[in-house]
């Protein structure tokens, strides 16, 4: 007698699935329901790079007793010296070596200096300091005097900018569009005013200068590029802005406003700039001759720095900076005026991250390390395990993912977490689970060992 088959159970069967390491980045672009599975919603304190994400690392105190918010830090290169300088408290201060800082200068209205070194032909190896509200200032890897500055109409404490292009130094005023350039080889002396208002078709004044090489070096064939607070991008050519034969303009193309008086940085042979449009490249701009948003540095998080911009514009404490040690550049904002954080692109993979917890005004690179300054205090970057003694928490929220099966229903049993160390104690986590593109779940909470083992079903 033939018996009846039994019926072959062809339901889902279980099975492990990967959520990739978010290598990918930070994304506050795209839909929750499109991003890529190695792209995070949020990452704060988590580093993306190849084939893994680590927390950064801390900072602790370096230059102490300044009295005061840290607004200017900047190294000083000269052949075998190399100087940290710090502004904060009317005064200005070495604080190359740990410790207490060393008092050069005093008696000063304002903090937040601008800087460019030079080798001048009748100094030697200087830089310059102009603050808009104080006299100029030189410093020459030893002491801190009164620059030697003058111009027919100009008034030396209005100086708020300066910069060395081609073997002349440039200075701006604040509330103007004129720019002052020196004699050849010569950091300051008497200077000759140039009107760039003339070609501003948008108004607004000049807060930034800087210079972009476009053969991806520096060279003869530098551009000068000056920023408008109105938005007013205007590149010269040349060496000499009062010989019609060298000096000759390039292009004016209309960006998003610049924002504050540090806001670009060089990553190559480019020239990014922050402004309330995002991180701009001058090469995509000149390229296209206007602003489009996909060629933007920082599109990928475009509604952060929105919110930033739209929050804090107006406050100081917005700086560019690259670090080359820690394959990473980043951009300094205010959240308050005592509060800051740091958004930071992997220099070699593009994906960005936000930093918290750093309270920096400003940020310098001594001997190649990073360095920023705090309340009262200088503090070496990206060393040690803790912020000043104080637990570093990071916060990554990844992209969802759907197991390689949108729109059928799945049942998670069972999680995995995978990571590594190199501190001696123990690293506490937290996961949470959620689903349907609800963050609230079931929360595993735990420690990373000491030893090689697996927390596997524990």
């Amino acid at each position: 007698m033939l018996s009846a088959l039994r019926p072959v159970n062809r339901g889902q069967k279980a099975g492990g699935k990967p959520f990739p390491a978010p290598v990918g980045g930070w994304n506050a672009r795209d839909a929750l329901a499109d991003m890529p599975v190695n792209m995070a919603i949020s990452m704060d304190n988590f580093f993306p790079s190849f084939g893994r994400v680590s927390t950064r690392r801390g900072y602790s105190a370096w230059g102490t007793g300044l009295g005061a918010m840290v607004k200017t830090l900047c190294e000083f290169n000269a052949g075998t010296s190399r100087k940290l300088i710090a502004a904060a408290n009317g005064k200005i201060w070495d604080v190359t070596s740990a410790g207490a800082g060393t008092q050069l200068a005093t008696g000063f209205t304002s903090d937040a200096w601008q800087f460019a070194q030079f080798d001048d032909a009748g100094g030697g190896p200087r830089m310059g300091f102009v603050n808009g509200l104080d006299a100029p200032q030189i410093y020459d890897g030893a002491t801190v005097g009164a620059m030697t500055v003058s111009g027919s109409g100009l008034t030396v404490a209005n100086l708020v900018g300066i910069h060395v292009h081609q073997n002349k130094s440039y200075f701006w005023e604040k509330n103007s569009q004129n720019f002052w350039y020196s004699a050849t080889s010569a950091l300051g002396g008497v200077l000759t005013k140039f009107n760039l208002g003339r070609l501003s078709g948008f108004g607004g004044n000049l807060v930034k200068m800087d210079t972009w090489s476009v053969d991806a070096g520096n060279g003869p064939d530098d551009l000068a590029v000056f920023l408008m607070d109105s938005g007013d991008v205007i590149v010269y050519a040349g060496s000499d802005p009062g010989s019609v034969t060298t000096w000759s303009l390039v292009g004016k193309y209309h960006i998003g406003p610049a924002i504050g008086y540090r806001p670009t940085v060089k990553i190559g042979a480019e020239l990014y700039a922050i402004t309330k449009s995002g991180y701009q490249p001058m090469s995509q701009i000149a390229k296209l001759g206007v602003q489009k948003q996909s060629v933007v540095l920082s599109d990928i998080i475009r509604s952060a720095v929105n919110t930033a911009v739209e929050n804090a514009s107006s406050l100081g404490g917005w700086q560019a900076l690259l670090y080359p040690a820690g394959n990473y550049c980043l951009f300094n904002y205010p959240v308050s005026t005592s509060i800051f954080e740091q958004h930071i692109v992997n220099t070699e993979t593009g994906a960005w991250c936000r930093f918290r917890g750093q309270n920096g005004y400003c940020w310098s690179l001594l001997n190649d390390a990073l360095y920023f300054g705090g309340d009262s205090t200088v503090y070496k970057a990206d060393t040690g395990y803790a912020d000043a003694g104080i637990a570093i928490q990071a916060d990554c929220m990844t992209s969802w993912n759907y197991l390689g099966m949108p729109g059928v229903l799945k049942n998670p049993s069972m999680a995995r977490v995978l990571g590594a160390t190199t501190n001696s104690a123990a690293i506490p986590f937290a996961l949470t689970v959620g689903v349907d593109f609800k963050t609230q779940g079931a929360t595993i909470s735990g420690s990373v060992p000491t030893t090689n083992t697996s927390p596997w079903d524990t």
